[in-house]
């Protein structure tokens, strides 16, 4: 190890101490121009300019440290911030210039008046100012902080620094890093040059396909579907003009349907309960078979053979047909979706029948089960019970919009193909109940011997009596083994339930 490194370990040692151990393990020095934090391998580092080691002094060193290790404690240079900020940013020209002067004043801005390490003053001061953004966010730092960071207050920025003064750039919560990075960017835009920074500029392009894949389920979780959308957009035009590679064919599709990557991402919040059942028809009392004389007297119901061991009376456990003795299971499924004009659209809202429906389709596979799907409004439009999950989710988002007739005809077509696989399956129907031949559906789904489940989307169906007429209608019209749901936000959808023996109402 040559001495330049060796004192680079030591200065770095003692601003890994100075910001508590964040868990950057290592720094080396390598042919860039300035610093910057390698995100290549799971052990992140910070990487140093050879020729700083000889023009800067220890404690400017350590500032740009301290600097770079902020960035991770403070405001990270992690993939997500950097989608949201660009979005929103809104592709106004250099927001890869301008993000990274903002994440540069909250890092700066945090060392010195939250931790009280002085010494990125030391960093700027001995690093000239090239860019007009440059001067300005130093000529700031001194306004705010008293310190000389290498440019001295001039008369040229004295409005935009005055704008700037009023930002509270330590607020980094989710909705003032909105408003503060467009406030920024609308007082330096015009002055941003070309993409040069004090320290390396980051984007994308510094990340895997995997890392990026992350960071959009996450953000999947702020978003709401439109907004999810308008980023997924942005970030597919990006990873496209940066050719990422590998592992971009799998980033690619999920970026090219953000509205069911939206879906299946906030599905995994929710485990749906759904009772397995014996593939054996054997529910009691028919577990009780006739005793035959050289059966096991261990498998023998003195109860219901009246204590008598006579041919035809008595009576015997049939044990492997009890649960935990017969091969349990999750049946396969088919859920009927509801995608008429009265549903909430999924693409412009978050719709719960959309989402619950994810949700149990999701929980199925899980089980290794097949999911088929019949989306209605005024036609029918089919899957029959796969495991190929983007054709079953797929069809599960599709919005037709129009009126709310289930076509019978086609439904029993469709049951009819099944054969007795029926019988194993679980039918779960998912709607407002505003259903225009409502009658016709209550008398053909009590004809069925499938499991049934009804989640009626209360949310939807708000305000509309018809539609609560056309619940009480299938609440009324079906037999009482037929599970009933009733889902007006989301955080409902953990009460739906698939399988049970008795109803379920209300919110849980």
């Amino acid at each position: 190890m040559n001495r330049d490194q060796i004192i680079v370990n030591e200065i770095f040692k003692q601003a890994r101490m100075d910001l508590f151990y964040p868990p950057i393990l290592k720094v080396e020095l390598a042919d860039i121009e300035a610093s910057e934090i390698d995100f290549s391998s799971r052990s992140y580092r910070i990487i140093l300019g050879r020729d700083l080691i000889k023009t800067l002094s220890q404690e400017a060193l350590l500032g740009i440290i301290h600097h770079e290790l902020n960035h991770w404690v403070k405001h990270p240079y992690d993939v997500r911030t950097i989608i949201l900020e660009d979005h929103y940013l809104g592709g106004m020209p250099n927001s890869d210039v301008i993000r990274n002067f903002f994440d540069d004043a909250v890092a700066n801005l945090d060392l010195v008046v939250n931790k009280g390490l002085m010494e990125v003053s030391k960093a700027y001061a001995e690093i000239p100012a090239i860019t007009k953004v440059d001067r300005l966010l130093r000529a700031f730092y001194r306004e705010v902080t008293g310190l000389d960071f290498g440019s001295r207050r001039g008369t040229e920025f004295q409005d935009r620094l005055k704008e700037l003064t009023r930002m509270d750039f330590l607020d980094t919560t989710r909705r003032r890093i909105r408003s503060n990075i467009r406030r920024f960017a609308e007082i330096v835009g015009d002055l941003v040059e070309a993409e040069i920074v004090p320290f390396s500029l980051f984007s994308l392009k510094n990340f895997s396909p995997d890392e990026i894949k992350s960071a959009m389920r996450n953000i999947a979780e702020e978003l709401d579907p439109k907004e999810y959308r308008e980023v997924a957009e942005k970030v597919l035009n990006r990873v496209t003009e940066l050719g990422i590679s590998p592992g971009k064919a799998s980033l690619i599709r999920d970026l090219e349907r953000p509205d069911i990557h939206w879906y299946k991402t906030r599905s995994n919040r929710y485990a749906i309960c759904i009772k397995a059942f014996s593939k054996k028809d054997s529910l009691y009392p028919l577990e009780l078979k006739d005793f035959e004389l050289d059966d096991n007297m261990d498998i023998f119901s003195p109860v219901e053979s009246y204590g008598k061991v006579l041919p035809g009376l008595a009576k015997k456990y049939q044990l492997e047909e009890f649960e935990g003795h017969g091969k349990l299971s999750i049946p396969d499924v088919v859920i009927i979706m509801d995608s008429s004009g009265s549903m909430r659209h999924p693409d412009l809202d978050i719709s719960y029948a959309v989402l619950g429906a994810f949700s149990i389709a999701r929980n199925y596979f899980e089980h290794d089960s097949r999911v088929g799907v019949i989306n209605f409004s005024d036609t029918n439009l089919e899957v029959e019970p796969t495991w190929d999950k983007a054709r079953s989710y797929e069809m599960l988002k599709v919005y037709q919009g129009g009126g709310t007739m289930l076509d019978l005809d086609r439904l029993r077509r469709y049951l009819n193909k099944l054969g007795n696989r029926v019988e194993e399956m679980d039918l779960i129907l998912i709607t407002d109940a505003g259903i225009d031949n409502i009658n016709g559906v209550v008398d053909c789904l009590s004809k069925l011997k499938a499991r049934a489940t009804i989640i009626w989307i209360r949310g939807d169906a708000k305000g509309h009596q018809g539609f609560e007429k056309g619940y009480r209608l299938l609440k009324e019209g079906l037999p009482l083994s037929v599970t009933f749901v009733e889902i007006e936000d989301e955080k409902e959808i953990p009460s739906i339930a698939v399988g049970k023996s008795f109803r379920v109402h209300g919110r849980h």
